[in-house]
């Protein structure tokens, strides 16, 4: 074995059990129950209402969000129950997961164009971007899509939390603005957030599919065939994210060639893409003007 990918694989253990063992211990739950429930189509409503309801303030936030104008409501929505009548299974869901993992990003500190909000809203862009290419080009719900989205660049998290110091060296080195993050990460660190939301996502236990489209969103030529789709879908998505210029952007420097290959591998073309990040940005618009980003 390589003594210096093992030390590597030491270190980014290291980082994610310290993860593991702070506040993000306090989301672990509810966002891998909620992910079970995503992942298995015989859920119930009481399992999604039994996970939510463990958690108050969650609770309050699903139903202040369901009884929103938004959603068409007058105040009458009272359970969690009558939330997923009145707006249905899956976006109860994805709001649920949406409110929770936001706990992660509330630090308002900015460093050389970063912060966890700004990195919040390139999440939720993201995340709506692959859920609209799995139901807009490949007809299907993609249970795993927006979660990957949603999801796939939690290792920076993780870095601003635990790695800090470091963390700022690294931002530092991109502040130029012609580096992209991981090749400072991997100058400095030794590894990048891909690695370490790879690492925590199988800490976590989630499903194979969803660890490939965190580990791999800047690099899907390195995921195994059967995990292909949802990886390489999450690196267009990222890459259009970063090009729309919703949010942090992590990668200045953009391979258009992978981009290419990539579209051409899922056999989608560059305008219905154009028609997708339009869609996002109208919900993203309209997500800001209710407050929720």
């Amino acid at each position: 074995m390589n003594p210096t990918h093992d030390n590597t694989g030491v270190k980014i253990d290291q980082v994610v059990s310290r993860a593991d063992r702070s506040e993000f211990s306090s989301i672990k739950s509810i966002v891998m129950g909620i992910v079970e429930i995503i992942n298995n189509p015989d859920s119930t409503v009481q399992e999604l209402k039994q996970i939510i309801e463990t958690d108050p303030p969650l609770t309050a936030r699903v139903l202040k969000i369901s009884n929103s104008v938004y959603y068409g409501g007058r105040g009458r929505i009272g359970d969690i129950e009558q939330a997923v009548i009145w707006i249905g299974f899956d976006t109860l869901k994805e709001i649920a997961l949406n409110q929770k993992v936001c706990e992660l990003f509330r630090k308002e500190e900015r460093i050389h164009g970063y912060s966890r909000p700004l990195l919040w809203r390139h999440c939720v862009c993201c995340a709506l971007l692959c859920k609209y290419v799995y139901k807009m080009e490949f007809n299907e719900r993609g249970e795993n899509a927006y979660v990957a989205g949603l999801l796939h660049d939690i290792g920076i998290i993780v870095e601003d939390q635990f790695l800090h110091t470091q963390f700022e060296q690294v931002l530092q080195r991109c502040a130029g603005g012609d580096t992209n993050l991981q090749d400072a990460e991997n100058e400095l660190l030794g590894y990048d957030h891909m690695q370490v939301g790879g690492a925590l996502a199988k800490r976590w236990c989630f499903p194979d599919e969803l660890v490939h489209a965190i580990e791999a969103h800047h690099s899907p030529d390195r995921t195994p065939a059967q995990f292909e789709r949802l990886a390489v879908t999450t690196y267009i998505c990222n890459h259009l994210c970063q090009k729309s210029g919703e949010g942090y952007k992590d990668a200045p420097r953009l391979d258009d060639t992978l981009y290419s290959e990539s579209l051409k591998l899922l056999g989608l073309h560059p305008f219905s893409m154009e028609i997708i990040v339009e869609k996002m940005q109208q919900e993203i618009e309209r997500r800001t003007r209710r407050g929720w980003l």
